[in-house]
């Protein structure tokens, strides 16, 4: 069995998947329950965010009647950087023959970056090695060289949201098998190999931040979190309408759209009726109003991802386009809005990579924690032993494999 969290600012959703004998895997269930305790995706108060992934959590036993005490966890937050570094070693075998020791090594001295005291290493992706000039080596064990040089992008967070998300989870007493930066497991779900390895954008549209990841050779290249998300068009909306977060957040679930233009000629003068903050008055407000609100905080934010798009690469140096995912991009148009105003193609990323996944599941909102499932299983040994008596019922006993880095 692996469990996957995704603890995000509007909600906390969870998925419990089995190993198949032939590793496929077969997804038991997924719960949802609304966040507590998280702002721009850092958690604010401990007490509160453990109250919610418990909570998450009983809900996914219950739904699949399978205790869960340990799970891989998405993680984001806008203390988020990362950075990309490069070293070099001589080879130390005397026969030239890269061993796991010459690779570790080279490894370490790509990790030797200063770091601020509030900061704190998270994750390593190797994106590739080169062997005595010779580069795209994903592994270099085994190959015969003088000179091992390594690529790696190197993601680092705060030390106190990391010890935060641990204060947390050790709160309900969950073991914490792997911390993965959130992209790399919405890449896991949404992306196919030949966008990776051409060149993509991956822009996780979430509640409380946006991130903005570039994919080329197959690894992830640059990443970065910006303070701004879905959560923000419901202010708008509530702020401008007069009405409470609730009502707003209704309003944009059931009548939102990316811009005015995207709506049908009826819809135009057709009024909405929507409560004011006490929750008692009614006015009736027109859907154009509505669309036009919600556009202005769309536009702003997909300014704001294209500007750190050309901070790295041109959008029309990108092969692959932009694949767009997480809750926000539901929204209804941003697709096409999005598409309009980067002069590029835009696709709504969905956790397809995962094999027969039923059609209520098939969400951009569940790609992340989908993706940690997928993540999960790659990173598990599992043996499987049939109990006599039980034909065809596996007791499965998983060994994660720890990261060295993560």
């Amino acid at each position: 069995m692996v469990a996957s969290l995704d603890i995000g600012t509007s909600s906390i959703k969870a998925a419990l998947a089995e190993i198949t004998p032939g590793r496929d895997i077969n997804l038991l269930g997924i719960s949802q329950v609304a966040s507590s305790g998280l702002k721009k995706g850092n958690i604010v108060d401990i007490e509160g965010t453990a109250r919610a992934i418990e909570n998450c959590l009983n809900e996914l036993e219950r739904l699949t009647g399978v205790q869960i005490y340990n799970a891989l966890i998405g993680f984001s937050g806008i203390s988020i950087d990362t950075v990309n570094n490069h070293a070099v070693v001589a080879v130390g075998n005397p026969s030239y023959e890269i061993t796991p020791d010459d690779k570790e090594r080279v490894l370490q001295s790509a990790c030797n970056i200063s770091l601020p005291p509030d900061k704190t290493l998270l994750q390593v992706i190797e994106r590739q090695y080169i062997v005595d000039g010779y580069d795209g080596i994903k592994d270099p064990v085994g190959m015969v060289g003088s000179r091992l040089e390594a690529e790696v992008s190197i993601i680092t967070a705060a030390n106190a949201a990391i010890q935060n998300m641990q204060r947390s989870t050790a709160r309900i007493n969950l073991q914490v098998d792997y911390l993965i930066y959130n992209p790399l497991l919405l890449g896991e779900s949404v992306l196919v190999p030949a966008e990776k390895e051409m060149g993509v954008v991956l822009i996780d549209f979430g509640a409380g931040i946006t991130e903005v990841t570039i994919f080329e050779g197959g690894k992830m290249l640059h990443s970065s979190v910006l303070p701004v998300g879905d959560e923000y068009i419901t202010r708008d909306l509530a702020i401008i309408l007069k009405t409470s977060i609730e009502e707003a957040a209704r309003i944009k679930q059931q009548y939102g759209i990316a811009s005015p233009e995207l709506l049908g000629q009826d819809s135009q003068d057709s009024m909405v009726a929507i409560k004011n903050i006490q929750g008692k008055e009614i006015k009736q407000v027109s859907q154009q109003v509505i669309a036009d609100i919600i556009n202005a905080r769309v536009v702003e934010i997909i300014a704001m991802i294209l500007a750190e798009i050309k901070l790295y690469i041109s959008v029309e140096d990108i092969p692959a386009g932009i694949v767009l995912s997480g809750g926000g991009a539901e929204l209804p148009g941003l697709v096409d809005v999005m598409e309009d105003y980067l002069n590029t193609s835009v696709r709504m990323g969905l956790p397809e990579n995962l094999q027969g996944l039923p059609t209520e599941f098939n969400r951009p909102q569940n790609a992340a924690v989908l993706g940690g499932v997928i993540y999960a299983v790659q990173n598990t040994k599992t043996f499987y032993n049939e109990e006599k008596g039980f034909t065809g019922i596996f007791h499965k006993i998983n060994y994660w494999l720890k990261d060295l880095f993560s």
